[in-house]
């Protein structure tokens, strides 16, 4: 009876948004244009864009926003820097454009004093939805990659200076976003297209060749990222979150309750395992796991959330809005950020579980928690599955604040629970999160 009950108390709290938390805070943006898309060179430095041409950047880590003259009306979809000096803006084709060439990249060399248009050949598509630059062959320069409409793919293998149309047959449908781990290996995702069924392709050859990978939800997808070679999680449309072990070989969907509910546009994942997923009225879901399972996070806005980008596995910042803006930021990675003396109420006469701190964390843990009165009491922590794996505190104890360590150095990664019992009835449950 005792593992129902505890089994069941665990899935409650799985199926229970992470509401409330402190992890991302919001920022101000200079104007109040919808922004679609952010890139975060480092810690401080950070550009964004968004509608009719909407082009934002902060050197102070957002505390400070400025509005940077652009040389188009039109929306812009991606950004992307390779230094503090050289990035790359594209969106909807410029107005003045011809058959024969496609202005829909621009460029700056001098930190967004001034940009210039890139001409790409002709080839479909009009507008880039994303824009991927990686480190080239030794010797050589970065390889530039950008995807637009109708499954178009553009190489440039001088910072920008020139595009050329790949070479290979990159499929039928629409690509929304790529990723490549290096210069040659890339993903492209997108709308299945009216002839074969496939939203995502592949290249292992610097997009001289394609290769198509099974969609098992065979939906539009709107993101991908991988964090090794063979890691890497895909987004889209009707819950749809995707993720492979093998660089595609085998995708697979992942079951999670919390991302089903929405479309998601854009998702970030780090070499750590770490990722998070952003989509429709302002849902944020966070993985310590490669995208097995997911948690969500508190976003305190209702606006769409367009894409997501992490400098690493703590600090990154989420962009969205249609009738606003929306700018969020966290330093935490958007975990709550409740620390173990943090009881609520000095005066109340409650029985209290704090959260863990840190959380997440990588070897050892401290729980708080606070008694009203003597009480025995039991401090247990249990595996997601509800089996019982260790028991902290199992004795009599006076009223008072309490804190206590688990060293969890010999546990796998994962979710785990600690429950605080006390012989008055009262009983507490909370998650914490082991990630190395």
């Amino acid at each position: 009876m005792r593992q129902f009950y505890l089994i069941s108390m665990l899935i409650a709290f799985l199926s229970i948004n992470a509401s409330g938390q402190e992890g991302w805070i919001q920022q101000s943006s200079p104007s109040s244009k919808g922004i679609v898309a952010v890139y975060a060179i480092d810690s401080m430095n950070v550009w964004a864009v968004g509608q009719k041409g909407l082009i934002i950047h902060t050197t102070d880590g957002g505390a400070t926003w400025d509005s940077i003259p652009s040389i188009t009306e039109r929306n812009l979809y991606t950004v992307e820097f390779i230094n503090a000096d050289t990035g790359y803006v594209g969106g909807r084709e410029d107005e003045s454009s011809t058959p024969w060439e496609k202005r829909l990249i621009q460029r700056t060399t001098d930190g967004g004093l001034n940009w210039e248009f890139q001409h790409l050949p002709d080839g479909g598509g009009m507008m880039i939805m994303d824009i991927d630059f990686v480190d080239g062959p030794p010797g050589k320069p970065m390889r530039g990659i950008s995807v637009g409409g109708l499954a178009h793919v553009w190489v440039s293998n001088d910072y920008g200076e020139t595009w050329d149309a790949a070479s290979g047959n990159c499929g039928e449908g629409n690509f929304n976003s790529c990723y490549f781990s290096d210069s040659l290996k890339g993903w492209f995702v997108g709308t299945p297209s009216n002839v074969k069924p496939y939203t995502i392709m592949y290249t292992d050859d610097g997009c001289s060749s394609f290769l198509e990978q099974t969609d098992p939800v065979e939906v539009k997808l709107n993101g991908v990222c991988f964090g090794t070679d063979l890691k890497g999680i895909a987004v889209g449309n009707a819950g749809s979150v995707l993720y492979t072990s093998d660089g595609g070989v085998n995708w697979e969907q992942s079951s999670d309750e919390d991302i089903k509910a929405t479309t998601w546009f854009s998702v970030f994942l780090t070499e750590t395992g770490k990722a998070w997923a952003v989509g429709n009225n302002g849902l944020i879901v966070y993985s310590i796991d490669w995208g097995h399972t997911w948690e969500a996070q508190s976003s305190g806005v209702s606006e769409p959330l367009w894409e997501v980008h992490f400098i690493n596995d703590n600090e990154g910042w989420i962009v969205g809005g249609l009738s606003g803006n929306v700018i969020l930021h966290t330093k935490n990675g958007g975990v709550t950020t409740t620390g173990i003396g943090d009881y609520g109420d000095e005066n109340s006469d409650e029985y209290y579980l704090g959260q863990n701190y840190p959380n997440p964390f990588s070897s050892s843990t401290q729980i708080g928690y606070k008694l009203n009165g003597p009480s025995h009491i039991t401090l247990t922590i249990y595996e997601l599955s509800g089996r019982k794996i260790q028991i902290l505190v199992d004795e009599f104890q006076t009223g008072g604040e309490y804190t206590v360590e688990w060293d969890a150095s010999r546990f796998c990664n994962g979710l785990y629970f600690y429950e605080l019992k006390a012989d008055n009835d009262f009983v507490e449950l909370r998650k914490m999160m082991l990630a190395r």
